[in-house]
């Protein structure tokens, strides 16, 4: 069971006391600087170079896929310069 008391006199306020001495310029917060950190993922990379890509030319694709078929597309000529790029980005990539 609870006991309640009766009604007590008020209490006159009291004033409070020094603590200590604390140095003033420890006592006022530091103000922090904020700072925003933005990161994009390999995949939003990859997104954003997808998009530079330029269009397929579906024409010259058709056309390169119709050479193939008839056996036309591989000449001499183009074999070297395939080979003549493939040996400068190999040897000029290093």
């Amino acid at each position: 069971m609870m006991n309640v008391s009766g009604i007590q006199p008020a209490v006159p306020p009291k004033a409070v006391g020094s603590v200590g001495s604390i140095d003033a310029v420890a006592s006022k917060p530091q103000a922090q600087k904020a700072t925003d950190v933005v990161e994009i993922s390999a995949v939003a990379k990859l997104a954003a170079k997808v998009q530079e890509l330029p269009a397929v030319r579906t024409d010259l694709v058709e056309r390169v896929k119709a050479e193939i078929v008839a056996g036309t597309y591989e000449t001499s000529e183009r074999l070297e310069i395939t080979i003549d790029r493939l040996m400068e980005e190999l040897f000029l990539g290093l």
